[in-house]
């Protein structure tokens, strides 16, 4: 089911993006500190660090322990990431 739910954010990202909806994503600039700490991206762009896992989906890595690309990036709302939370986990 994890794979499923991070395709679905993968997915959700990128249709929005090739539709041009950028009003209905975070677009955010990954900034040096939060390079280093997934979790303080999480924090900052959604109030807490518990989704991390939306982080590294949007950034393309792997794991919490790979540095995130210094760049800008598109993540899905919070009501959107809570509704694939509940349709997948």
């Amino acid at each position: 089911m994890i794979n499923e739910y991070r395709n679905a954010i993968r997915d959700h990202i990128n249709r929005f993006i090739e539709q041009g909806k950028l009003n209905q994503l975070i677009v955010w600039d990954v900034q040096q500190d939060e390079a280093q700490d997934p979790t303080l991206l999480s924090l900052r762009v959604y109030g807490s660090r518990a989704y991390t896992d939306v982080i590294q989906v949007a950034c393309g890595t792997s794991g919490i322990w790979e540095k995130l690309p210094e760049k800008r990036i598109a993540v899905p709302l919070i009501a959107d990431v809570l509704r694939f939370r509940r349709e997948f986990l």
